[in-house]
């Protein structure tokens, strides 16, 4: 839930000829509320390629990890997975297994989820998981195949798992005979600003959205076998999501950190306008948080957003105010 409340400055500067001018500055002043999650619907979107077989397995030792944020909330959950293939049609994006979607009242639903994760390693090389998501929760599949996933008003939750960047070409790269097309080719990709517009349009007023990235890091950072998740980083950080790292050893602190989040601990908030950085001011229960990386806040000027680190993370249930000047976009 948001409130809104907006300022308007009226300020009197001297211009270049010495005349006297007059700027409107106007002011915004947010609220946000850490709300319990009551439905959400949460995709999981996993690579299927040759080399995922040792993460998959990961994700499917710990999701008991990522149920306790969930279920300690009470939250009424959907789960579908599927893969980040979309050049075998007979399976792209639709979601795996029988039945569909998972919820609590799914018998042996923990089993089932582990099966379903473990997409398998045959998958393409050129993977799309990012329009995989799109397509999946887009016509014809959402009222079709998929039928029953999304619940009007629920919180959509997406997660990609991946240790390739994605591929999302829309039929761009076909007849592209280079070694690596995805990399090669890079230029062909569709525009990350233009999937995040797509995505824009997965949920309908009042509804939130959680896009999370478990990918390949940064090359300094000696993941071999692994290339960064650049674009899926994007769309994480567009939308409020968590990182992670694919290599990590065990995914314990990944999965117990997608399940709070799940479960209504929102860590990113995002500002209806662009802010002027040097302006904003952000409270918790009225008690002012200061900009810090490790246990504060900070801005992303890209996605005009608000992130929360550490012990700065508002409390469930707590309310979130952000005053800041809206800055003048050229």
């Amino acid at each position: 839930m948001r409130w809104t409340i907006v300022f308007l400055g009226l300020f009197n500067v001297m211009g270049c000829d010495g005349s006297d001018q007059r700027i409107h500055r106007q002011s915004q002043v947010e609220s946000f509320f850490q709300d319990p999650t009551n439905e959400i619907d949460i995709l999981w979107v996993v690579d299927d390629s040759q080399s995922m077989a040792d993460e998959q397995a990961k994700i499917a030792d710990r999701f008991d990890d990522f149920l306790t944020g969930i279920n300690d909330a009470g939250v009424d959950w959907h789960i579908g997975v599927i893969s980040t293939d979309l050049d075998n049609l007979d399976s792209a994006a639709l979601l795996q297994g029988e039945p569909k979607v998972l919820t609590v009242d799914t018998p042996d639903y923990r089993n089932l989820f582990q099966e379903r994760v473990r997409v398998g390693i045959d998958g393409s090389d050129m993977e799309k998981g990012i329009d995989a998501a799109f397509q999946a929760l887009t016509e014809p599949l959402l009222s079709g195949p998929n039928e029953g996933f999304r619940r009007p008003g629920a919180t959509l939750m997406i997660n990609y798992f991946s240790d390739e960047n994605d591929c999302s070409d829309r039929g761009a790269l076909f007849g592209e005979w280079v070694a690596e097309p995805c990399y090669d080719r890079s230029e062909l990709l569709v525009p990350v600003v233009e999937l995040i517009r797509d995505y824009r349009t997965l949920t309908q007023q009042g509804e939130r959205m959680f896009v999370s990235a478990i990918v390949g890091p940064k090359i300094a950072a000696g993941c071999d076998g692994a290339k960064p998740g650049s674009r899926y980083n994007t769309m994480a950080d567009a939308f409020g999501g968590i990182k992670g790292d694919i290599c990590e050893q065990d995914f314990d602190a990944i999965m117990a950190e997608l399940g709070l989040q799940a479960g209504g601990i929102s860590t990113s908030f995002i500002l209806e306008h662009y802010a002027v950085e040097s302006t904003l001011k952000v409270w918790v229960d009225n008690e002012r948080v200061d900009e810090d990386e490790d246990n504060g806040w900070t801005y992303d000027s890209r996605y005009h957003v608000i992130h929360f680190h550490g012990d700065g993370v508002p409390p469930r249930g707590s309310k979130i105010q952000v005053e800041y000047e809206i800055a003048q976009q050229g």
